[in-house]
């Protein structure tokens, strides 16, 4: 079965909404990035977007395609989907890789993708969460553009409650 992807810049509440989706019985996948992040940062490691971001996309592609085989039986969401490491790639300016250029997008994922928006009045920065909001404001603009150019059809959350959100995805799935 295919993943619902939900995606935003830094600071949306993407980590939130899937936490309560999990608690409301949905089949969710947390943020491979963060995990990768976390993992580098207690082992003194550069795999992250702020140091050597080729080799943090590298990592986070290869848990992802691990997470992408584990067979699901229900509708799933993912925290951040394949395309985010091409915005990211794009944000440093730097080469994207065949892998994320030729991967199977639709195979993989359904083809709505839940983006939610940038929102100040939400947006912490923290110890896995570097970028300033002017980045995040960057960064959100190229996730638009990496998934809207690989097909896929963008629902925008609406700056509301999370059981508000749930609804949301609940009436658009």
């Amino acid at each position: 079965m295919k993943r619902y992807i939900i995606t935003g810049a830094p600071g949306t509440g993407k980590t939130t909404l899937i936490n309560a989706l999990n608690k409301k019985g949905y089949t969710t996948f947390e943020e491979v990035s963060r995990r990768i992040i976390v993992s580098e940062q207690q082992n003194n490691g550069t795999k992250t977007p702020w140091q050597d971001v080729e080799a943090f996309t590298d990592a986070v592609y290869l848990q992802t395609i691990k997470e992408l085989n584990a067979r699901i039986q229900t509708p799933a969401f993912v925290d951040r989907g394949l395309a985010d490491n091409i915005a990211y790639l794009k944000l440093r300016e730097l080469p994207i890789s065949e892998k994320f250029l030729n991967f199977d997008y639709k195979n993989a994922y359904q083809t709505t993708v839940f983006l939610l928006p940038l929102w100040k009045d939400i947006y912490v920065q923290d110890e896995q969460r570097l970028q300033s909001f002017e980045e995040a404001e960057k960064l959100q603009l190229l996730l638009i553009q990496s998934y809207e150019n690989l097909g896929f059809s963008l629902k925008r959350l609406p700056k509301q409650t999370v059981e508000e959100r749930i609804m949301f995805i609940e009436n658009n799935t």
